[in-house]
């Protein structure tokens, strides 16, 4: 009889494990998975707030009236006046068998095809 004994402890104390063991497993999980959901949610934060520094300074760049004439000359090729203005007219492309543009072959040195571009016919 002493192992039957022995074999009820044995078999109470698992059930108790397995008690404890699903008591603490739920919760756990759950604790992990918020754990996951916050650190997602806190590197979230951080790139809307850097994303929200880089726009804060493109604003503040583009109060500056110095820094909108300097892109309206790069991207618009705005002129004030008094510059000097030089406009190249580069050769026509002719149509290839394939239908693409190639360039025209310069038959002269580089210098003469530089000068043609400068140049307009009748002036």
């Amino acid at each position: 009889m002493p192992q039957s004994a022995l074999a009820r402890q044995v078999a109470i104390l698992g059930l108790v494990l397995c008690a404890v063991a699903l008591s603490v497993a739920f919760p756990l999980r759950n604790y992990l998975e918020q754990r996951a959901d916050l650190a997602s949610a806190v590197a979230s934060q951080q790139d809307l707030e850097q994303q929200r520094a880089e726009l804060q300074a493109r604003k503040n760049a583009l109060l500056d009236n110095d820094y909108v004439a300097a892109e309206a000359r790069r991207r618009l090729q705005f002129v004030t006046p008094g510059d000097v203005v030089f406009v190249v007219h580069a050769p026509p492309l002719a149509a290839a068998d394939d239908g693409s543009a190639v360039a025209p072959a310069n038959t002269g040195p580089w210098y003469g095809g530089l000068w043609d571009t400068l140049t307009e016919e009748g002036q």
